[in-house]
């Protein structure tokens, strides 16, 4: 069997295959919004329910202050109140509710209730213990969609970063091209079939989904990558953002850096920007 072949593969030129293509780009651009979202709403819902089992203490309180949080519901403020209660052991506690158009006044008795046994999730009758109800839980959907999109990117990624290392260079011929029911950005992707041979004059075909069929188009015959121990472990060379960066000579030159840094903006913008602030609020 023929031996397998090994490239260099320079670290600028790895970063545009991981973090480069639409699925890549798009991912971490919609995570980094998304998280904006997840912070703000998802990470101040209330979850006070999964506390609240068994029986019910219910004590007077009194208020201590009300604060405007800035935050609204409807275009209605949401208050933080503070209260203080003494258990029936003498212990005195302190907590803090939130409610949507509703403060308390300074003095004012309050109803507490708390789990028997965790005065520590105490709160106000008929309010929450966080900022907002549990509904905000919904706009998890953005984050994980980025990181869906993430996911599939980096499959694909990892794979042709395995055949730029490995992968022996072929040509395909195309056969058929299939209109799918999927648009991205408004314009439909396609399902193009190429037909190529291995070293040993094998057939096999490769199929490739993309919303830009004339990348794959614009030669008879389309050069591409496949393994030699794996022959169907193929990818088209012009549907990868690195792939003028392959030489006749079969060697991979380096990423041009302006590029690169466009490249990695989101990726870089995300963890650095979401990293930061998981240190000021959570760890710091």
């Amino acid at each position: 069997m023929r031996l397998a072949t090994y490239r260099k593969v320079p670290i600028s030129t790895k970063c545009s295959i991981l973090f480069g293509g639409f699925k890549n780009q798009f991912g971490w651009a919609f995570l980094g919004f998304g998280l904006i979202f997840f912070w703000g709403f998802a990470m101040n819902s209330d979850w006070s329910f999964l506390h609240f089992k068994g029986e019910i203490i219910t004590i007077e309180g009194t208020a201590i202050r009300s604060v405007d949080t800035d935050a609204s519901e409807g275009e209605v403020p949401v208050f933080e109140n503070h209260f203080k209660f003494m258990t029936a052991d003498g212990l005195e506690f302190e907590g803090i509710s939130y409610a949507t158009g509703q403060r308390v006044l300074s003095g004012e008795t309050l109803i507490i209730e708390y789990p028997e046994g965790k005065p520590q999730y105490a709160r106000i009758k008929g309010m929450r213990s966080q900022t907002f109800g549990t509904f905000v839980i919904f706009v998890v959907i953005f984050p994980l969609t980025g990181l869906i999109f993430i996911l599939l990117g980096l499959k694909r990624s990892t794979r042709a970063l395995r055949l730029f290392k490995y992968g022996e260079l072929t040509k395909g011929v195309l056969v058929s091209k299939k209109r799918t029911n999927t648009k991205v950005n408004g314009q439909v992707v396609y399902k193009l079939t190429f037909r190529y041979t291995d070293y040993q004059g094998k057939e096999y075909e490769h199929r490739e989904k993309t919303f830009l069929p004339y990348l794959l188009e614009d030669q008879r015959e389309e050069r591409m990558l496949y393994l030699v121990r794996k022959p169907a472990f193929a990818i088209m060379l012009d549907s990868l953002p690195s792939s003028a960066l392959f030489n006749a000579d079969g060697s991979i030159g380096f990423y041009p850096p302006v590029r690169l840094i466009f490249i990695m903006f989101f990726p870089l913008l995300t963890i650095v920007g979401h990293g930061i602030y998981v240190l000021n609020t959570y760890v710091g």
